[in-house]
């Protein structure tokens, strides 16, 4: 029998838990001494935390670890979006299959 884990294999830590499964440092390091009563009821707190929102901060995903967010606001303008290149014209004397 297989130990019960939370492990969804995206193991990086953000302020001492584990942004993919939420588990502490501690947790993490000593999961297989756990009796296997304790882990479920690891893995029923951290269900419950996702349910209300998860643990992590709010801009936890807005980046490379340590990166801030760009600020958004009122007044600020929001860059052009990038135009597509001009479609290449056919080169001429080229014949087309089927044309």
């Amino acid at each position: 029998m297989s130990a019960s884990s939370p492990c969804v294999s995206i193991c990086e830590m953000e302020s001492g838990r584990c942004i993919g499964c939420g588990r502490s440092e501690t947790e993490i390091a000593e999961w297989r001494d756990y009796p296997e009563e304790k882990r479920l009821a690891i893995m029923d707190r951290l269900e419950r935390e996702a349910a209300a929102g998860g643990w992590f901060a709010d801009d936890a995903f807005d980046g490379p670890a340590g990166a801030a967010a760009a600020p958004t606001g009122a007044g600020t303008a929001s860059p052009a979006p990038a135009s597509p290149a001009p479609a290449s014209p056919a080169p001429t004397g080229v014949s087309r299959a089927g044309t």
